[in-house]
Formats: C-alpha cells, sequence, structure tokens
C-alpha cells in the first residue's frame, strides 16, 4: 500500500515518464523522485522504486533504449542508464546501489574505440547489493547475482554467480511461472 506521503513522487515520475513516451507507466516510488535520463526511449510498465536514503538512477541517453518489464523492482541508489541498449524482463529484482552498465564510456587505450555493447537480463532476475554488470552481458531466467559481483560474462538460466569476476556458483532448481517474492 502506498502511503500518503509517497504520492508526489510517484505522480511525478509516473508523469515524467508518459511524458517522455512510457504510455503503460505506472510507478510507485518509495522517497524522493528518482534521477531520470529521459532524452532516449524508455519502456516500463508496472515499476516499483525505492529512492531512501539515495535516489535511484534510470533511463535513456539520446539514440539510446531502456526497457524494463512487468513489475521490477530497483532500489535505492541504483544506475541503469542506457548509452546503448539495456533490457530488463519481467519481475527482475535490482539490488541497492548495483550498477548496469552498456558501454565503458571512456577508452581504456589510445585507439581503440570504447566497448558498447547491450545488455540484458531475462526474467525474474535478482541482482544482488552492489553488483555491477558490465557491457555485452546475458543474463538468462531466473539467475541470482551475487552481492558485490562483478558480471563480465553471459550467464545461464537458473544460475547463481558470486565474485569479481563473477562465476557460477551452482545451479537453481526453479520452476517455469514462478516469481520471487
Amino acid at each position: 500500500m502506498i502511503r500518503v506521503r509517497q504520492l508526489p513522487s510517484s505522480l511525478w515520475t509516473t508523469a515524467r515518464l508518459r511524458r517522455a513516451g512510457a504510455r503503460a507507466a505506472i510507478v510507485t516510488v518509495e522517497g524522493p523522485p528518482p534521477l531520470l535520463y529521459l532524452s532516449g526511449s524508455l519502456s516500463c510498465t508496472r515499476l516499483f522504486l525505492r529512492c531512501t536514503p539515495v535516489p535511484a538512477e534510470f533511463g535513456a541517453t539520446r539514440n539510446a533504449e531502456l526497457v524494463l518489464g512487468q513489475r521490477v523492482f530497483i532500489n535505492t541508489g541504483a544506475t541503469i542508464v542506457a548509452n546503448h541498449s539495456i533490457t530488463l524482463g519481467d519481475d527482475c529484482l535490482i539490488g541497492d546501489y548495483v550498477a548496469i552498465f552498456d558501454t565503458d564510456h571512456h577508452q581504456l587505450e589510445p585507439g581503440r574505440p570504447k566497448r558498447v555493447a547491450a545488455v540484458r537480463l531475462g526474467d525474474n532476475v535478482w541482482v544482488g547489493r552492489s553488483a555491477t554488470i558490465l557491457p555485452g552481458v546475458t543474463i538468462g531466467d531466473h539467475a541470482v547475482v551475487a552481492a558485490g559481483a562483478v558480471v563480465t560474462e553471459d550467464i545461464p538460466a537458473r544460475t547463481l554467480v558470486a565474485g569479481v569476476p563473477a562465476r557460477p556458483i551452482r545451479t537453481l532448481d526453479v520452476p517455469d511461472g514462478w516469481r520471487r517474492g
């Protein structure tokens, strides 16, 4: 249930997203409004944001695309800003201070271009606190990324990964249609 004091942030965020083209957006915000980047394409339906004590930041820069599935939850301090393309499937849970990047933002060496590659999270993916997902990564349905992990390679469906860089820990026994609560 949404509290009256949260209503202004939720209405403001929903209105801004709809104005930016996310026509079906219904957003529930706990705390102050998030930091939004709305010069690119953004698509979302039902979105839950926790912005206390640090606002989440998300959106898409010019010529970029951010697609958020149904019932996505983004926790405090998370950063999900598409510079190329980021897609989160239905029922994704994004922990606090998670960072999802589809570009390196800068060159690593002279004469080498910066890396730009789409990121895709499948349905029912849980990304733990302070995890980082780097450009070009695809995470399969029902996968879990442990807190603090740095994901540099694709993760198969129903896999728990942890570490820096993230490595498979075990396979998860998750039936199709099951959603994390």
